[in-house]
């Protein structure tokens, strides 16, 4: 699948190969919890809000600025 496959899908598809995707880390932002998958041609982040334990949105990506926000420095 490409990333304008992927843009194409309705908002609960995209969540579902959002996360068939390799698992690649966890980051918080806000009160959500975003989770990081890599595809073939992508990246894919899954946004899950506990305290309603749903999944309010997902977006993809090609860029490797957006995965500075996984980057930890201490």
């Amino acid at each position: 699948m490409t990333l304008y496959e992927f843009n194409a899908l309705n908002e609960e598809l995209q969540a579902t190969v959002a996360m068939q995707g390799n698992f690649v880390d966890v980051r918080f932002e806000d009160n959500l919890r975003v989770a990081l998958y890599s595809h073939q041609e992508f990246y894919a982040e899954v946004f899950y809000d506990g305290e309603t334990n749903r999944i309010v949105r997902s977006r993809a990506f090609i860029s490797a600025v957006p995965l500075a926000a996984y980057i930890q420095l201490n």
